[in-house]
């Protein structure tokens, strides 16, 4: 995240300097013009430089004081200038890593749809003309908060298809809930498991897990034999993996692609009213 105080702290100090920048400056010109005058001694009179086109660009020790104290006041005068300079700072980094996201998601697409290593539901996946993935954590009230939409968006619309994936970041007890989450696909009750996990308050211990579990109607011995069986654990590591190229330390994270690889953006956050925007893009690029 940007570290405005730093950003402030160093136009500030940059802000004092400029006086000495500009004496630098200055020195530099008048160096200049002394090796060009002693060059033109030893050249004929007529390469001479003319005495009126000599410019004196040094300052006295007094004048570079000044200067720094003209720089110092104007700045303490107009402050929203160093503001100014560190939003168009903020606002060029954001854009920066937006757009390294993005490419991360476009390489990695492929392993983001994938349904080996995550669980994809739809009206119609099959013919899905966009992809909806979503990076969560149990433990995340802004995924809670999205249950509902994302849930809905799964059933409502034949053009979407939504790919959950697991991303234990908030609390160790993460990691229990995504691998059996996981492991629930086999017994094909992963949105009710999926969604009774985002509805539950409080830490998710294992034993509420389990009890969650088996209220889902779920066999907790064969879930947690099929996380290792189906190497659950290496898909979660694979899924931290791909959020550290994303840049995403965060959840929920959503990548809305075509599925003719014609649109890929990055939503962080639960911002229903983008997504929908994003997903309607990608339809269109879709055709």
């Amino acid at each position: 995240m940007f570290n405005t105080k730093f950003a402030i702290g160093a136009a500030l100090a940059g802000a004092f300097v400029l006086g000495a920048i500009a004496v630098g400056f200055s020195s530099a010109q008048t160096d200049r013009a002394d090796q060009t005058e002693r060059g033109a001694q030893t050249s004929s009179a007529s390469q001479a430089p003319m005495q009126s086109e000599m410019v004196e660009t040094s300052f006295s020790d007094g004048q570079e004081d000044e200067i720094r104290d003209l720089v110092r006041a104007y700045l303490l005068d107009n402050p929203e200038v160093i503001i100014e300079a560190v939003n168009l700072y903020s606002q060029r980094q954001q854009m920066a890593g937006e757009e390294r996201t993005r490419a991360a998601a476009v390489q990695n697409i492929d392993y983001l749809l994938d349904p080996a290593t995550s669980f994809v539901a739809g009206k119609n996946v099959e013919k899905a003309k966009v992809a909806v993935v979503e990076l969560y954590d149990y433990h995340c009230g802004y995924c809670k908060r999205a249950a509902d939409f994302i849930t809905n968006l799964a059933k409502s619309d034949a053009d979407v298809k939504v790919v959950f994936r697991e991303l234990p970041l908030l609390r160790e007890e993460s990691g229990y809930a995504a691998e059996m989450s996981l492991a629930s696909r086999a017994q094909g009750k992963f949105l009710d498991f999926h969604n009774a996990l985002l509805g539950a308050s409080g830490v998710l211990t294992k034993d509420r897990v389990q009890k969650i579990a088996r209220e889902q109607g779920l066999d907790v011995k064969k879930m947690e034999a099929a996380i290792d069986d189906e190497n659950i654990v290496g898909m979660i590591a694979n899924n931290h993996a791909l959020a550290e190229a994303l840049g995403v330390d965060y959840t929920p994270a959503f990548i809305v692609a075509s599925t003719n690889g014609e649109y890929v953006e990055v939503v962080s956050g639960n911002q229903q009213d983008v997504l929908k925007e994003k997903i309607e893009e990608a339809k269109k690029a879709a055709g």
